[in-house]
């Protein structure tokens, strides 16, 4: 028997870790793959399509200061480093503010393919597999889309 298992003390869930909580969304994109790589990791193109503020400095290790100003956001700026750059193939960063436990948002990876018209984007975000990022991935899994869409807006498709 486990710690957790039947009757007595529960271990708490900072003491609980399980395999981390994945959120994959594919995208064709109708542009080539330099452009869609610059909307990703240039402060004035996700200034356009992602957040309201950016600093961006896009190389490994690089900076990266995410803000957003609509009703309901948060008042902290994410602030988190490149950690994969490979221009037009892929890029990943990770970061947070005090408003995710630990500080700690997960990890986006973006991955980029040509196809034929443009690029295939395949976007993952990583959390912690912790029970208190279960409602956060919720809210996450409902805002990619609509942020991805809003990326292929800006890169002139629509669909």
């Amino acid at each position: 028997m486990s710690p957790g298992d039947g009757p007595g003390p529960r271990p708490e869930s900072g003491d609980r870790r399980e395999a981390p909580i994945t959120l994959a969304f594919e995208t064709f994109l109708a542009a080539p793959p330099e452009r869609v790589f610059a909307a990703l990791t240039e402060a004035r193109h996700l200034e356009r399509w992602f957040c309201d503020r950016a600093v961006s400095e896009p190389r490994a290790g690089g900076r990266l200061v995410l803000g957003w100003t609509r009703p309901g956001a948060s008042p902290e700026a994410y602030e988190g480093r490149w950690l994969g750059f490979e221009p037009a193939r892929a890029c990943s960063f990770a970061g947070g503010h005090a408003g995710y436990p630990g500080g700690d948002a997960g990890r986006i990876d973006h991955a980029l393919e040509p196809a034929p018209g443009g690029t295939r984007l395949v976007t993952r975000h990583a959390f912690p597999g912790a029970p208190e990022y279960d409602a956060i991935a919720r809210r996450y899994r409902e805002a990619w889309p609509r942020a991805l869409s809003r990326l292929a807006a800006c890169l002139g498709d629509a669909g």
